[in-house]
């Protein structure tokens, strides 16, 4: 019975939206959109290491071997920030997918009335990018859904960084302001990292006419599907 149990178990897929501040607080749409696209998952909070990564990579491995504690019971990490992402590709012997895979995935055998509209500028994360060329299935996620795609000049593998990734406040600003400079005056950013998002957000002028999304706000929306009530 034990190890039927077991067995039952592993095979579950657990959602990590983030570190801390690396966008959290986005669990609940992480888990609302997966569970719209059929996709059942388990939310725990946990430091994966990132705010480690290259500072100390001891005290990254220390948590590697502490999380592996209870991720062993599950063969998928489905990840939601960019950095995170990074860290269970390089540091975790588990398999992990950034969250816009999991909904391309998904969105390619699903079908929908998705009422996705207007244009949407797509910063490409440095994280997602630059080490992994993971570019396309955020794109394909938004397209798929009804957004036309509108690109910043530097993008792709050349994109600019959006400032979040330094520790110093004032960099941290300039990197955001040189970003949203890029874009119309009037216009609508997103980037598949709560991190970004949350950085624009900080240093958008508040005269600003550019709306910053989150990219699973984005999806949600134009999905278009109810999650039945359970009594």
């Amino acid at each position: 019975m034990l190890s039927s149990l077991v067995s039952m178990l592993r095979g579950r897929a657990i959602l990590h939206m983030g570190c801390h501040d690396c966008g959290s607080d986005e669990g609940y749409l992480g888990v609302k959109v997966l569970n719209k696209l059929g996709v059942d998952v388990d939310v725990r909070e946990f430091s994966c290491g990132c705010e480690f990564f290259g500072v100390d990579e001891g005290r990254i491995e220390a948590l590697v071997e502490e999380n592996n504690t209870f991720l062993k019971d599950y063969n998928l990490v489905i990840v939601g920030c960019a950095r995170c992402y990074h860290i269970f590709r390089e540091f975790y012997n588990i398999k992990a997918k950034h969250i816009s895979q999991v909904i391309y995935e998904k969105l390619r055998s699903v079908d929908g009335n998705f009422i996705g509209s207007g244009e949407v500028f797509y910063h490409d994360p440095c994280y997602l990018a630059r080490f992994h060329h993971l570019m396309d299935e955020p794109r394909r996620v938004l397209e798929i859904l009804g957004y036309t795609i509108r690109e910043f000049k530097n993008n792709r593998s050349n994109t600019d960084c959006c400032g979040d990734y330094s520790p110093i406040r004032v960099l941290r600003q300039r990197g955001a302001e040189m970003r949203l400079a890029q874009a119309p005056r009037k216009c609508v950013i997103t980037a598949a990292c709560p991190k970004c998002t949350n950085n624009f957000s900080e240093f958008k002028p508040q005269d600003s006419r550019i709306q910053v999304r989150q990219f699973l706000d984005l999806v949600d929306h134009a999905l278009n599907i109810e999650i039945p009530a359970v009594y």
